[in-house]
């Protein structure tokens, strides 16, 4: 699963290339559209990021303009992030090039046939579980 997962990231990170944007750097942008002003460790947990990393995204994310940061009103330790009107813009442009579609990234199951898609599901599931 890691190698499919890896070849659709890949794609998906050269379709992004024209729009300035890193997979990481959407994923954090359209996080924040998502939960609206959220804090950093909210962040880092849902998307499986580490601390530093997150830190090094967000920089860049807010240097670029799609989002803004500041110290979080209840711990000042914390620090939250919010989407700009650039960062919406830019996310409604990724979102009208689909580049995300079956058409744009490909399916990797194609080649499977109904019985063994849903074989893979079940064992995915069982797999799940575990």
């Amino acid at each position: 699963m890691g190698f499919i997962y890896g070849a659709w990231r890949r794609k998906v990170s050269e379709a992004l290339l024209p729009f300035g944007i890193t997979f990481q750097q959407y994923q954090l942008v359209a996080f924040a559209r998502r939960k609206g002003a959220a804090i950093l460790s909210a962040a880092a947990s849902e998307l499986g990021m580490d601390r530093p990393t997150l830190t090094l995204v967000v920089r860049k994310c807010v240097e670029s303009g799609w989002l803004t940061r500041s110290v979080y009103f209840s711990d000042k330790r914390s620090s939250r992030i919010a989407l700009t009107g650039e960062g919406e813009e830019l996310l409604d442009s990724i979102e009208s090039a689909r580049i995300f579609s079956f058409e744009s990234t490909g399916d990797a199951f194609d080649i499977l046939g109904s019985d063994e898609r849903s074989e893979l599901r079940r064992m995915l599931d069982k797999a799940s579980r575990r």
